[in-house]
């Protein structure tokens, strides 16, 4: 499978990977070629080895042989025009001109062990190329059976070069197993290619989804995942009559890092400084980076004061610890300010305001928190 991955990623043209639908179809187009290559080498080795076609057998081969050579055309095409829907066709023109040559060598309508490979057009053609060209080669299909009727009527167009009747009835068998590998194989390298793509396409989609929503540096949720995080879990406490506590924090002391130890630094500090507080939280809380050295925690469902006075005091124990980075002990100490919902608001823009305000008033004392009031007097405009 392995090696089967290889070879359609080689041949698969770079401009087909901007559509996801172009993308599946050029996988299945590609993939569906080798597929039919190798049916054709295995009906070849049928041809010589289990059938008795005597000096017809050179006759079923370059059948074969031309089947092959409109896959690898079509194949051609493909890497050299970037136009699967061109590549497509092609192959179904190979196979639209093999299977009626092919009927009308081997007794025609009525008789042929050919005619049953005429159903592979039609399904090859939705799988490869949608709605519109799949009904336009089911009407192709039908006009080339009515045209392989019409001759068998009229009995004209048509020759039964197989050596004896005997050899009709296990070539047809052959064949039958040749239709069913061709369709099922077929339909097998669609839905294995849409899974792929399908699961390829979700984690990309959740690798841009988690890049929008969370900080490049501390890969926590970012100000805009935040805001959406509190509006969420407002609305859920609503519902269910419970408290959110809002929570601003402010590093005291980290600007001496960045400035004397280097951004490097910093940049670590930040980072344990996140792990820190995720680690000090339950599962259901909420810890963010705004920007610079603040970040805020959302914390749904607590009972206050009792579960205040238990987790500030953790996160403001793990901030303080000092962070070990290249030999070096930094200290950095947090400040916090506390907003409650619905006790101070049922707003999130509000409740993020108050909690702003109550973390600078904290910072006065520094490492320490402070549940905003009414009436907390206004900030000063020279914040330090």
């Amino acid at each position: 499978m392995g090696l089967f991955f290889y070879l359609v990623e080689f041949f698969l043209p770079p401009g087909l990977r901007n559509n996801s639908t172009d993308l599946l179809r050029g996988y299945v187009l590609v993939g569906l070629i080798f597929t039919n290559v190798i049916i054709s080498a295995l009906v070849t080795l049928g041809l010589v080895f289990l059938l008795e076609l005597g000096d017809r057998t050179p006759l079923g081969i370059a059948l074969n042989a031309a089947c092959v050579v409109g896959y690898l055309v079509s194949l051609a095409v493909l890497k050299r025009t970037e136009n699967y829907q061109l590549c497509a066709n092609i192959l179904l023109g190979t196979l639209a001109t093999v299977i009626f040559g092919g009927v009308q060598i081997t007794g025609g309508f009525a008789t042929s062990p050919i005619l049953q490979l005429i159903l592979q057009l039609p399904v090859t053609a939705f799988l490869l190329l949608g709605l519109n060209a799949g009904l336009v080669w089911t009407g192709i299909t039908m006009l080339l059976g009515s045209t392989l009727y019409l001759s068998m009527t009229l009995n004209v167009g048509y020759v039964q070069l197989l050596p004896n009747t005997s050899v009709i009835e296990p070539f047809s068998i052959m064949l039958q197993y040749v239709l069913i590998t061709m369709v099922g194989g077929a339909l097998t390298i669609y839905e294995i290619m849409n899974t792929v793509l399908t699961r390829s396409l979700d984690e990309e989609r959740n690798r841009f989804e988690h890049k929008a929503s969370h900080d490049d540096l501390t890969g926590i949720p970012n100000r805009f995942e935040f805001f959406r995080r509190i509006q969420s879990a407002i609305a859920e406490a609503r519902e269910r009559e419970h408290k959110v506590g809002v929570v601003y924090i402010d590093l005291d002391g980290f600007k001496p890092v960045n400035d004397l130890l280097g951004h490097h630094i910093g940049d670590e500090a930040l980072r344990a400084v996140a792990t820190r507080l995720q680690r000090a939280l339950r599962l259901s809380d909420t810890t963010a980076r705004l920007g610079g050295d603040e970040f805020a925690l959302i914390l749904p469902g607590i009972n206050v004061p009792t579960d205040i006075e238990i987790i500030l005091p953790k996160v403001l124990d793990a901030i303080r610890e000092p962070i070990r980075i290249e030999n070096l002990d930094v200290v950095v100490r947090g400040s916090c300010g506390v907003a409650i919902y619905p006790d101070h608001s049922d707003d999130h823009d509000a409740l993020c305001r108050y909690a702003d305000k109550a973390m600078y008033h904290a910072k006065e004392k520094t490492d320490t928190y402070l549940v905003y009031t009414h009436d907390l007097p206004p900030i000063s405009e020279a914040r330090n």
